[in-house]
């Protein structure tokens, strides 16, 4: 490696750990890391996601340089399409960075999503990154290289890895540093979608939700990458039939507040005038729902998350280091880091946090 390009990557990576330690707050917070990201690793356009921890469907905070059409054919792609680097498979990796170029041999037309999008808007290779804090993911990238440009190199893909974890511990600490509301008492609200993703009809609770959700920054999007990543999943063809039913994630309003996303499929895909119809529900989230959230916000290991969970159903200390074949001095140590972590004392405290107040995230604590 060349001296200035090395010197592009330090210099990038300080800057964009600086960026990232503040928290990646806002509605758009993405724009600053592309372009600080790009000073190193060149890109044309591509696209910038939050994701739900749980389903690794879209949250607010897309960015994304494309039209309607392709936005709508990108969501659809990533989610029910065959093909290669997956952000779900990506998730799973020990390093959450691939390009097209490096997966395939240098032949990237063995890609459907190459095949489809790609080429036709003049890529020729695309790097693919999911930005993983300990093993939870909060957000992914996607960046293409156009015709005429070398495909991304050994040092890009590592480079991009090195930051992967920084990236999300700004998204995370984004959610610990925003400001929470009281629960709306709005009730949930129904959109009905055609197959072309547009809106059919929708419930005056639905206007009001959909007004607090935070914009997307891509071109032409009617819906936001929420709804049409839930409403994407049941029009896979092993789902698209009648009653089928997927979660979309947790959402944050502009207000502060949280809703749950569903989308559930009305009618059969080959119903007889050959379109079917998508309702998405808006509801407000419940303290259950949440409560995973604030496991991943405070960092608890899958060990702690797991005896967090049966400390919630009120079983004896005892029960609990026996059925996890662990002794009670063990079992001891984890409750109290897990106590540290989530800054209460004592088991009514905890239920507290998270299943009578879930709906209020907890600042962040110093340590």
């Amino acid at each position: 490696m060349e001296a200035a390009q090395r010197q592009r990557y330090r210099a990038a990576y300080d800057s964009i750990i600086r960026l990232c330690d503040q928290g990646l707050q806002g509605a758009d917070p993405f724009t600053q890391v592309a372009r600080k990201l790009r000073t190193a690793v060149g890109f044309s356009g591509g696209g910038w996601v939050r994701l739900d921890p749980d389903t690794l469907l879209p949250m607010p905070g897309l960015l994304l340089h494309a039209g309607h059409d392709q936005v709508s054919r990108i969501i659809r792609d990533e989610y029910f399409v065959p093909d290669i680097m997956k952000f779900r498979d990506l998730a799973r990796r020990p390093v959450p960075v691939q390009t097209l170029w490096q997966v395939t041999g240098g032949h990237p037309e063995l890609s459907t999503r190459y095949n489809a999008i790609l080429a036709p808007l003049g890529y020729r290779d695309e790097l693919r990154a999911v930005f993983r804090y300990g093993t939870t993911v909060w957000g992914s990238a996607c960046l293409p290289r156009a015709v005429g440009d070398p495909p991304f190199s050994p040092d890009d893909i590592a480079f991009v890895a090195r930051i992967s974890g920084a990236v999300a511990r700004g998204l995370r600490l984004s959610h610990l540093l925003a400001d929470d509301r009281p629960a709306d008492p709005a009730p949930p609200g129904v959109l009905i979608l055609g197959d072309d993703g547009r809106v059919v009809s929708q419930s005056a609770a639905a206007r009001h939700w959909l007004a607090q959700l935070p914009p997307d920054r891509a071109a032409g999007l009617d819906l936001p990458a929420t709804i049409l990543g839930a409403a994407s999943q049941v029009l896979a063809p092993a789902d698209a039939r009648h009653g089928t039913t997927v979660s979309g994630g947790r959402v944050r309003t502009t207000e502060g507040r949280w809703l749950r996303v569903h989308a559930s499929r009305l009618t059969p895909a080959g119903s007889p005038d050959g379109h079917g119809q998508t309702a998405v529900i808006l509801e407000p989230a419940r303290p259950a729902d949440l409560s995973p959230l604030v496991l991943d916000l405070h960092g608890l290991t899958d060990r702690e998350r797991q005896i967090t969970q049966l400390l919630l159903r009120g079983l004896p200390t005892a029960h609990i280091a026996g059925a996890l074949f662990i002794s009670r001095h063990t079992l001891s140590d984890h409750m109290k880091a897990i106590f540290t972590k989530l800054g209460v004392s004592s088991r009514p405290e905890l239920t507290a946090l998270l299943l009578d107040r879930a709906h209020m995230l907890p600042p962040q604590r110093g340590g």
